[in-house]
């Protein structure tokens, strides 16, 4: 493998980078000259950690990504937030290719993401591509994990992850700019402005993200023999036709017209533009064989709440239309391009919602939530000499929500949860939860919680339509779910710390998973039934020695997903094995230090083997993908100027170069770098 020094990756684009310095610097200067802010006080931002009692949240597990973590990850997808700060396992396909999540050890479309009310979760496909969402359009990141996402919808047999954002009503003007290179030419642009007043504020952020892909790897799939000793020679090869293009807008007004009544317009665009990575197999021409595609998306979101003596109404309308193209296709010098596949689908997600939450007092509140969502999707594929294949269908689906918590005393708090869905008239059996907070000692820094839940999800559109291997006849998934957890905040001088263990188990009975079929394409099946089990560990740590501050927060997660179905044939070794993909073991800790102006960060992760079958085979190294540990560091320095800050930023990934897959057969890159400049004004 390549071991070039940074200046190797950088140097086609040291020119580039010089003149975005000087524009920096010269914006700085304008705008230090012509800004006469005097009520703004910068101060460092302060971690307070408590276990004060939220009877609403009691029993539920529920995890944030802290400011640190969002800063580090600004010009990163959420694949990568998430990978690296929680106890999530991310799916990934290759550098710029699809990422999913596995949450609890579910599959992809048992996350959901829900994004200031919309739920990003594709009708057709059921899951999210981590990969397309930017971190830096969102402010706030929060985990509901396992039975803690009943409050937002059903289906979430992994979890919640809500993405929120927000506004700042002290600001008058300010912005940011963030521009960077990297290895394989790679470039980044992102900015940020915002304005207003106490009554009006509007943000308004954009990004473009580019990279030629090409990085060199050493492909252990293809080999020749040395004639003389016998050994295997592999060859170095170079990840062509991978590079993508994202670029996007998100615009956000935000209305304050009473002390009661707030009004918030939000509208997300985004465009993807990716060649897909080939399977280290192919030994097919460069210009065979290339996989495009490319996504729009268009969400607006429409929100007003109103505040009222003991309660809030909240009344949220929004969609989500995403158009997806992909095409195969061979290109033949002298001749028009041969395709061998081409599809277009369209899935758009329509919805209103409303909710009231009333306080009868400090220790009893009631929540209730009502929602009508429209899902359609067509899907057209046009194979080469082929017949047209499309389906185009609809779902509708009704839910209301009922959710009574109580404090008792100071010690004690309980929710009961109770929802009901309609699918396209249909009421599927009733979703009850119920969840219990104890702190046991008078310093409520030590707690202990259990939560008791039945959740339902229902089959994607793909599941039952998708043309060839739709099955209509699936069965929606259901299962009990139970949650037991404790943990202890406290502060020791100036040390912050705290410890969570929580562990999990479930029963899924008809577990969607999609197979190949006697008739040479995929299929979807019932599984009779699925346990997951597992326990989740989060420990974090913050303070100041001397002149240092320091921040450390850690996450490690055992997963269990074992098949419990019925044996399809008399050689079927399925049964009673570890799902395909899901690590028994999965780690993560990240640790920032900051002196002066100066801060550095070290990220570290590990995962455990995953199998390629459902078999759990290891007879073969196309049925394992081997156990890794990655390393990123971090390494800045901020420079004040007037009322602005400049910030140079030095990323490392891979530091040891670690030869890893997530995905079999998808290449990942080796040590590469990367070249920040921040300024906030």
């Amino acid at each position: 493998m390549s071991n070039n020094p940074p200046i190797f990756y950088l140097r086609k684009l040291n020119h580039q980078l010089f003149f975005k310095v000087l524009i920096v610097v010269l914006m700085n200067t304008e705008v230090a000259k012509s800004q006469h802010i005097t009520d703004t006080l910068r101060i460092k931002t302060i971690e307070v950690f408590t276990n004060k009692i939220v009877k609403e949240d009691a029993g539920k597990t529920i995890s944030k990504i802290d400011s640190i973590s969002m800063i580090k990850a600004l010009i990163s997808s959420l694949s990568e937030l998430i990978a690296q700060n929680t106890t999530i396992f991310i799916k990934d396909y290759g550098r710029g290719a699809m990422a999913t999540a596995s949450f609890r050890g579910t599959a992809p479309s048992h996350t959901q993401v829900i994004w200031n009310g919309i739920n990003l979760n594709s009708p057709m496909l059921g899951m999210v591509d981590f990969s397309t969402i930017p971190v830096y359009f969102t402010d706030n990141v929060s985990l509901l994990h396992g039975s803690g996402s009943l409050s937002e919808s059903s289906g979430a047999l992994g979890g919640t992850i809500k993405l929120e954002n927000s506004a700042n009503w002290q600001n008058k003007f300010s912005g940011r700019l963030v521009t960077g290179i990297g290895s394989y030419g790679t470039q980044d642009e992102f900015f940020q402005v915002n304005g207003g007043n106490r009554i009006f504020q509007s943000q308004s952020r954009a990004f473009y993200n580019y990279s030629d892909n090409d990085f060199p790897f050493v492909n252990k799939l293809i080999a020749n023999i040395d004639p003389q000793t016998g050994a295997y020679l592999y060859p170095t090869q170079r990840n062509e036709n991978s590079q993508y293009k994202n670029y996007g807008f998100l615009q956000e007004f935000y209305f304050h017209p009473s002390e009661r009544s707030f009004l918030t317009l939000r509208y997300w665009y985004q465009s993807n533009d990716r060649s897909l990575p080939r399977l280290l197999t192919n030994e097919t021409a460069v210009n065979a064989n290339i996989n495009r595609q490319s996504d729009k998306a268009h969400r607006p979101v429409l929100e007003w709440k109103f505040y009222v003596t003991k309660g809030t109404l909240n009344v949220t309308l929004g969609s989500n239309i995403e158009l997806t193209t992909y095409q195969l296709k061979t290109i033949v010098s002298g001749a028009a391009d041969q395709i061998v596949t081409n599809s277009h689908s369209r899935s758009a997600t329509y919805f209103i919602k409303a909710g009231y939450n009333y306080q009868f007092s400090d220790n009893l509140s009631l929540i209730t939530n009502a929602n009508i969502t429209t899902n359609s999707v067509y899907s057209n594929n046009s194979p080469q000499n082929g017949i047209s294949q499309e389906y185009d269908r609809q779902r509708k689906e009704h839910s209301a929500s009922v959710q009574l918590s109580k404090s008792f005393n100071n010690q004690l708090s309980a929710n009961l949860l109770v929802r009901e869905d309609l699918i396209n008239g249909r009421a599927t059996p009733i979703i009850p939860s119920a969840g219990i907070e104890y702190h046991p000692f008078a310093d409520k820094g030590y707690f202990l919680k259990g939560n008791l839940a039945r959740n339902y999800h229902q089959p994607t559109l793909n599941d039952l339509y998708y043309i060839p291997g739709g099955n209509p006849l699936l069965k929606a998934e259901e299962g009990l779910m139970a949650d037991l957890g404790n943990g202890y905040s406290g502060k020791i001088g100036k040390v912050n710390f705290h410890a969570d263990l929580n562990g999990y188990c479930s029963g899924i009975n008809n577990w969607i998973i999609w197979l190949p079929a006697p008739q040479g394409y995929w299929e979807p099946y019932n599984m009779k039934r699925v346990n997951t089990g597992g326990i989740e560990l989060n420990i974090g740590v913050n303070g100041k020695l001397h002149r240092v501050s320091y921040h450390l927060n850690g996450n490690y997660t055992y997963s269990r997903s074992i098949n419990r179905d019925d044996p399809r044939n008399w050689a079927d070794e399925s049964i009673g094995k570890q799902l395909p993909y899901i690590p028994r073991h999965s780690a993560n800790i990240l640790w920032n230090l900051s002196f002066a102006d100066f801060h550095f960060t070290w990220s570290w992760t590990y995962y455990s083997e995953r199998f390629a079958t459902t078999s759990n085979d290891k007879t073969s190294t196309l049925n394992v993908l081997s156990p890794y540990f990655m390393n990123n560091i971090y390494l800045g320095k901020e420079i004040l100027l007037n009322k602005s800050k400049f910030d140079l930023e030095l990323k490392i990934l891979n530091l040891f170069s670690e030869e890893y897959q997530t995905v079999l057969q998808y290449p990942m890159p080796q040590r590469n770098f990367s070249l920040l400049i921040r300024y906030n004004f």
